[in-house]
């Protein structure tokens, strides 16, 4: 990668980086579970940032698949990698909160949980069989795959306990808008 390239990119990841921990500093307490609603945020804002980074991994594969062109390939394979890697922190970071609110580290009896697991497993395996194959066609329509199975997955997972968007339902204008 060119170091133009690099740098921009270094830049811009570190000033979202920095507005992300500004907002999540400034956001305000929730009355149930006050200041652990952070941690919830930040956990939201991961699984939608890997939830999107997947999906279009799948659509730009797609276009590969149609059009077969190197960037269409560099680019599918770089959203699956860094959705994947979003979707793995958002269940890293899942665990505090899940302890902090429900008491396990893992809530293994709720089907988001259970979903994000497969998710991983199927990303990981994926990405790897891609690697080791080093084929562009396979890589471009298993990334399909994987983004059609996590929209697919993530419409048919209902919950237990866990709300499906509570800051998109929330009446906090300040929540939803931040």
């Amino acid at each position: 990668m060119p170091d133009s390239i690099r740098r921009r990119f270094l830049l811009g990841f570190g000033l979202c980086s920095a507005l992300a921990v500004l907002i999540l500093a400034f956001m305000p307490a929730e009355k149930t579970i006050g200041q652990t609603i952070k941690i919830v945020y930040l956990h939201g804002a991961l699984s939608r940032a890997g939830m999107v980074g997947l999906m279009a991994g799948g659509l730009l594969g797609l276009a590969y698949l149609l059009r077969p062109r190197p960037l269409l390939a560099r680019w599918t394979r770089a959203l699956t990698l860094s959705g994947w890697l979003y979707w793995t922190a958002h269940f890293i970071v899942s665990m505090p909160a899940t302890r902090l609110t429900w008491g396990p580290w893992i809530a293994w009896g709720e089907p988001r949980v259970t979903m994000t697991l497969q998710v991983i497993g199927a990303g990981l395996g994926v990405i790897v069989v891609s690697w080791l194959l080093g084929s562009e066609r396979f890589m471009a329509g298993a990334n399909v795959a994987l983004g059609a199975a996590i929209l697919l997955t993530a419409i048919d997972t209902g919950v237990l306990r866990h709300p499906l968007d509570p800051i998109g339902s929330s009446p906090s204008t300040t929540l939803r808008f931040t």
